[in-house]
């Protein structure tokens, strides 16, 4: 059967995942192989080598974890698995005073659909994929990472996961047949040939939002038979398309956070869909929440100065002033202001992740958490600091790359981010800009002499009527300032 994609759907790749100084994780699919081999190669050092089973059960998917015998801080190294080859360089030894340049951003939705029902690419802005990489490129970027809504199983209908089914779940199909819709749109969104190109060209590290299993998961004031059913088929596709590729990651069942090393340098990505649920105002679950503050107290994050954080939706953007007021509109509105951090079902855990990383910023000199985020369709920057208390918590959100902007969302931009401190008793916001135009974020990370980085955050805007790329925000961050 052809596929409604237009670029067709996903066969045989070779895309490179988490590295630290030893080893790194190599995702792959390979339909109808049985096995697939793959070496690791780097100068000086012998190889490793590992062969794999793949099979319809993961969808033909597979990860290997290729490892040196001993650490090769910093030096470069080439896979190859079958015909293909990739290469890059192993990350420093954790602790050491680290540089990092990498490309962030979130929100793939290429496709349209045309007048005659077909699913085309929005050529004029999916042109973003390769000037996105040419940029990293020309920058020395050494990673991307994908911060939520890699696919839109709830997009067009012919793609969609859901337009037939039953609200009350009777007859909903098993999970296995909802599974191969979700892995139809993972093979279909991922084989787009722009973002394909920069996933095979940069390791890729990647967390999941709302449209990976359908908008608003979490935030709902209700979830239906047919809900839960989805959710589950939707982890188990994401487990194998992108948690996969992820430090440690493997298995369907969430929590799906995991933490990166890049010497002293560490990016740490909060699942905010696993264990979301609104009415018991639960945003990270018990699980998640126990891991990140373990982690904060623990001794490997001793030797951290600058953390950045994965959250896919912005902890600051939508003011408390506008969620509070939408706590008195009907259901049927709610549910996208719902999804806020500063909604009322969530804004104690928002009050409680800022406390965390205020408590670790104190710690120790030099340190210093910036927030990564997308979702809400524009970039901007924030800074939240402490009505009483020292420390800085900076946020930057890219978003989004190929997504469309309605006038809706427009307007809703516009809107929220004035006025962030009214209502707002423990944390005063200061917002540095905000901008519209499809986009992605480059941040370049240099050590500093005393310790510490200095931060150049550039979000790079893409203007599809001329065909470039343009810096439409740009912010230096230091621990001492």
């Amino acid at each position: 059967m052809a596929s409604v994609f237009p670029d067709g759907e996903l066969d045989n790749t070779v895309e490179l995942g988490a590295i630290d100084e030893h080893s790194v994780r190599v995702w792959v699919r390979f339909a109808g192989h049985a096995s697939v081999s793959a070496s690791l190669q780097s100068p000086g050092r012998a190889s490793a080598s590992q062969t794999i089973e793949l099979s319809r059960a993961s969808d033909w998917t597979g990860v290997f974890v290729l490892s040196l015998t001993e650490p090769a801080p910093d030096a470069p190294f080439s896979v190859i698995v079958n015909d293909q080859r990739r290469v890059g360089r192993f990350a420093p030894a954790p602790g050491t005073a680290a540089a990092l340049t990498f490309g962030f951003g979130s929100c793939h939705m290429p496709y349209a659909e045309d007048e005659s029902g077909q699913i085309v690419v929005r050529e004029a802005d999916a042109a973003i994929y390769p000037a996105m990489r040419s940029d990293l490129q020309r920058a020395g970027g050494q990673l991307l990472l994908l911060a939520g809504d890699q696919i839109y199983a709830d997009g067009l209908e012919l793609f969609s996961v859901r337009p037939d089914l039953p609200a009350d779940g009777d007859d909903t199909p098993p999970i296995d047949d909802l599974l191969d819709r979700y892995r139809r749109d993972y093979r279909g969104f991922f084989n787009q040939s722009g973002i394909r190109a920069l996933r095979e060209t940069f390791p890729t590290l990647c967390i999941w939002d709302d449209h990976d299993i359908f908008d608003n998961w979490g935030s709902t004031a209700e979830k239906s038979p047919t809900d839960y059913r989805l959710f589950a088929a939707a982890c188990r596709a994401y487990g194998e398309y992108q948690h996969a590729r992820n430090p440690g990651g493997g298995g369907s069942s969430p929590p799906f956070q995991w933490l990166h090393r890049w010497g002293d340098i560490a990016i740490l990505a909060l699942d905010l869909r696993g264990a979301r649920d609104y009415e018991s105002g639960t945003m990270l679950g018990a699980r998640e929440w126990e891991w990140l503050q373990s982690w904060l107290a623990s001794g490997d994050s001793h030797g951290v100065s600058t953390l950045f954080v994965m959250s896919s939706v912005p902890v600051a953007h939508t003011a408390r002033w506008f969620t509070r007021g939408f706590d008195l509109v009907p259901e049927r509105f709610a549910d996208s202001i719902r999804d806020r951090w500063s909604s009322t079902g969530f804004i104690d855990s928002r009050d409680a992740l800022l406390d965390a990383f205020f408590t670790w910023e104190a710690v120790a000199p030099n340190r210093q958490v910036v927030i990564l985020s997308g979702d809400v369709h524009c970039a901007s920057a924030f800074t939240i600091r402490q009505q009483e208390g020292a420390g800085v918590v900076h946020q930057v959100t890219s978003s989004a790359m190929t997504t469309p902007l309605t006038l809706e969302q427009t307007i809703f931009n516009r809107t929220v981010v004035h006025g962030t401190n009214l209502f707002e008793r423990r944390y005063r916001f200061t917002r540095h800009f905000l901008s519209l135009p499809n986009n992605y974020g480059g941040i370049r990370v240099e050590p500093l002499p005393n310790g510490g980085h200095r931060i150049i955050v550039a979000i790079r805007s893409w203007d599809a009527k001329r065909g470039r790329l343009r810096t439409t925000g740009r912010l230096v961050l230091r621990p001492d300032e």
